[in-house]
C-alpha cells in the first residue's frame, strides 16, 4: 500500500518546496534522540524522518539528517489509524500511526542508548496503565490566525489559504495554522468550549490575529482543566469598550467554570501579556499532585497528565529516599520550582522546603500554594547561582533540580556540580539535556546511581526522565 502523505515540516502551503535531492525509501526503526522517527535506506545510510510512522517504510528526500517524508510506501502489520484529522498538518503527536507499545519499546530504546554513558541502573520506561493515551492533557494552548497551513492534497485546489481560523502552529511554522476544531489530546470538557469559543469568535466583528501585518485582535486560547471544570484565558492584542461588552455577553455561553480577557500588545506570537479583566466565574482551578493541592491559573506552569504526573511524584521520591511521614529535619532545596509543584508534593518527607524559581510570577504562585498547603516552605525569585549562595542551607541537602529543556545554563550548571548536598535528582523533559548536564556532573565527581522514565507525553517522541547523582565515593 503506497499512501501521500504531508509532512508539516516540509510542504510549506502556497510557497514554492525547496529543491531535493532524489526521493529514497527509508525504513523506519526507531525514534532518534530527539524523538523523531529514524531509519535507513537501501545503502545503509542512517535518515531522520519526522512525522514517519514506526515501523513504516517511507519515500523520504531532503537532507538526511532532517529527512520530508512524501509518502508511505508500507505501513506495519501493528499499525492503528490516527485519531486526529490533523494529526498530517499539526505535526505535534507523532507516533500516532502506532500503539502505545510500540511507541513505548521505541521510546525506551533511545532513552537506553541515549543515556547509557551516565551509567547506573536504568528503570525502563513507565506508564499509566489501561490508558488510551489520548485526552490525557489538562492543559491546551491555541492560536487564532489568518493564515492556515495547507496539506499536500490541498495545494492548488480551491482551499483558501487566508481567512479566519484557530487551531495549532504548524510545526516550524510562525505564520501557518493547522485549523482544528478539536484537539484530541485535550478532554471532552476542554473540545466543548473550544468549539463554543471557535464559532463566536471567528464569526464576531473583530479579526484574528495577522502574524504579518501585525494587526487584528484575538490571538490566543488557553485552557486549563481542574477539580472546578475548564478555565479559559482569551488573549487580544487592544481593549476597547465594544469588544469588552461582546465579550462579557458571551464569555458565560462558552461551558468554561472561569473565563479571563488577557491583552497582549506585543508583536512576539506567544500567549503573554497581562490580565485585564475577569469576564466569568472562577479565577483559578485545582489540581492534586502527591499530598498537596494546587490552585492554578490558565497559564501556570503545571505537568500536564495527570496520572503520570503521580508516576512521576513517586519516581523523584524514590530517588530522594526519604521516608515518608517521618519527622525529619531534612531540607529540600527546589531548584527551577516552577510553582512549587514537585516540593509541595513530596512536602510528607522533609521538614521543610526551600525553593529557587526565575519567574517571579511562578514564586508567588508557590508561595500561595505552600500556605494553602500548610508546609513549612520559603520561595526566592532569580537564578538559582545567584540566589542558593546567599541562602542559610544545612549542611547536604536533597536537591532536585527541575529545568527547562534547553537543560541548565553554564553558569547554573557549574554553580550545581559544586553544591554540597546528600543526593541530587535531576528531572529532565529532554533527555539529551540530561545527557549534557549529567556528563558534567560526572566529571565534577557525581555518580549516577539510577534512572527512571515516565512516559507523560503519549502519541509524541516525548518523555520525562528522573535521574539520582549522589557524590562519587
Amino acid at each position: 500500500m503506497k499512501v501521500t502523505v504531508n509532512c508539516a515540516n516540509g510542504s510549506t502551503g502556497h510557497d514554492t518546496p525547496p529543491a531535493m535531492r532524489a526521493p529514497v525509501s527509508v525504513t523506519i526503526e526507531g525514534l532518534d534522540h530527539n524523538g523523531v522517527a529514524r531509519g535507513t535506506d537501501a545503502r545503509g545510510r542512517a535518515w531522520t524522518v519526522r512525522g514517519a510512522p514506526l515501523g513504516a517504510t517511507v519515500r523520504a528526500a531532503g537532507r538526511r539528517n532532517a529527512g520530508v517524508m512524501l509518502a508511505v510506501e508500507a505501513y506495519p502489520p501493528d499499525a492503528v489509524p490516527p485519531r486526529c484529522a490533523q494529526h498530517e498538518t499539526c505535526g505535534g503527536c507523532t507516533l500516532q500511526h502506532a500503539p502505545l507499545a510500540r511507541q513505548r519499546t521505541a521510546k525506551a530504546a533511545m532513552l537506553a542508548e541515549l543515556l547509557a554513558p551516565l551509567g547506573g541502573i536504568d528503570h525502563g520506561l513507565e506508564a499509566v496503565p489501561d490508558h488510551d493515551g489520548y485526552g490525557y492533557r489538562n492543559k491546551v494552548e491555541l492560536t487564532f490566525g489568518t493564515r492556515r497551513y495547507l496539506r499536500a492534497d490541498e495545494l492548488n485546489t480551491d482551499v483558501p489559504l487566508t481567512g479566519r481560523f484557530l487551531g495549532m502552529h504548524a510545526a516550524g511554522r510562525y505564520d501557518r495554522i493547522a485549523d482544528a476544531p478539536r484537539c484530541e489530546l485535550a478532554s471532552a470538557a476542554m473540545n466543548a468550549v473550544v468549539a463554543r469559543v471557535r464559532e463566536d469568535v471567528l464569526h464576531s466583528a473583530w479579526e484574528p490575529w495577522d502574524a504579518h501585518a501585525h494587526q487584528g485582535t484575538f490571538r490566543h486560547l488557553v485552557l486549563r482543566e481542574g477539580a472546578e471544570g475548564v478555565l479559559a484565558a482569551i488573549h487580544t492584542s487592544h481593549a476597547e469598550p465594544e469588544l469588552a461588552q461582546w465579550l462579557r455577553a458571551r464569555a458565560p455561553t462558552w461551558g468554561a467554570a472561569g473565563v479571563q480577557w488577557w491583552v497582549n500588545a506585543g508583536l512576539a506570537d506567544a500567549a503573554l501579556g497581562h490580565l485585564h479583566a475577569q469576564l466569568h466565574g472562577c479565577a483559578t482551578v485545582t489540581q492534586r499532585l502527591g499530598v498537596a493541592r494546587f490552585r492554578l491559573s490558565a497559564s501556570a506552569f503545571f505537568q500536564v497528565h495527570d496520572a503520570a504526573a503521580q508516576l512521576l511524584v513517586t519516581r523523584v521520591g524514590d530517588a530522594l529516599a526519604l521516608d515518608r511521614g517521618a519527622a525529619r529535619d531534612d531540607v529540600l532545596l527546589d531548584l527551577y520550582c516552577g510553582t512549587g509543584a514537585l516540593g509541595l508534593a513530596l512536602a510528607d518527607r522533609v521538614g521543610r522546603v526551600i525553593g529557587v524559581e526565575l519567574n517571579e510570577h511562578a514564586v508567588a504562585d508557590a508561595r500561595t500554594n505552600a500556605a494553602e498547603n500548610g508546609v513549612d516552605a520559603t520561595y526566592h525569585a532569580g537564578p538559582c547561582e545567584q540566589v542558593v549562595p546567599t541562602l542559610d542551607l544545612p549542611g547536604a541537602p536533597a536537591v532536585i533540580v527541575d529545568p527547562p529543556r534547553v537543560g541548565l545554563h553554564p553558569d547554573a550548571l557549574r554553580f550545581v556540580c559544586g553544591l554540597d548536598a546528600r543526593v541530587l535528582v535531576y528531572v529532565a523533559c529532554k533527555p539529551s539535556s540530561l545527557l549534557r548536564d549529567g556528563l558534567a556532573l560526572a566529571a565534577a565527581g557525581w555518580r549516577c546511581t539510577d534512572r527512571w522514565a515516565v512516559d507523560l507525553f503519549p502519541q509524541t517522541g516525548h518523555a520525562e526522565v528522573v535521574a539520582r547523582f549522589t557524590r562519587a565515593v
